[in-house]
């Protein structure tokens, strides 16, 4: 089965929805502005065996996205830079795309050892400074055959190897 949306659709779910699409491999939601990612969340986690999402969408705020484990495809593009929130444990995902996504921490990126490909643009969140959830989503490609690295994800791994030269620096002199 396969369910595409595109444009100004209103998803509004509550937690006690009653939505089951048990058969459900492919879902698209595409150019969805103002959306709620609590839906988004209560209809991804009636997707069983959901293996390909493709999500690009502009949010209000910033939000938690979770993402089924069953996945073997994975596209999101947020499309502004108020950017979204993941929660990603995927074993099975093969593809991975992010624009504008970050990690509010380390915890949030799972199992992604089966991932061959992968197009980042991806950020700290504004509360913290810190590269160590974008340092764990690297670490958890291990696997990778084809990585691309874009904007953001770059400005925060030039950090990083600024504070691992400036810490071999300070070794040294030591």
């Amino acid at each position: 089965m396969h369910f595409s949306f595109n444009g100004y659709i209103l998803l509004q779910l509550h937690d006690n929805s009653e939505i089951c699409l048990p058969s459900l491999k492919v879902l698209q939601l595409l150019d969805m502005y103002h959306l709620d990612l609590n839906s988004v969340n209560i209809l991804l986690s009636s997707c069983l065996v959901l293996e390909n999402l493709e999500l690009s969408f502009d949010p209000e705020s910033l939000a938690t996205l979770r993402v089924p484990s069953s996945l073997k495809r994975l596209k999101i593009n947020v499309e502004n830079k108020v950017g979204a929130c993941l929660e990603i444990d995927a074993p099975d995902l093969k593809y991975l795309s992010l624009t504008n996504i970050t990690f509010r921490d380390a915890a949030a990126v799972g199992n992604l050892h089966n991932v061959e490909e992968a197009h980042l643009d991806v950020f700290s969140t504004p509360e913290s400074e810190s590269v160590e959830p974008v340092l764990s989503l690297l670490r958890a490609l291990s696997r990778i055959k084809h990585l691309e690295l874009l904007g953001s994800t770059t400005k925060v791994t030039e950090v990083f190897i600024i504070c691992i030269i400036c810490c071999f620096v300070l070794i040294i002199i030591k």
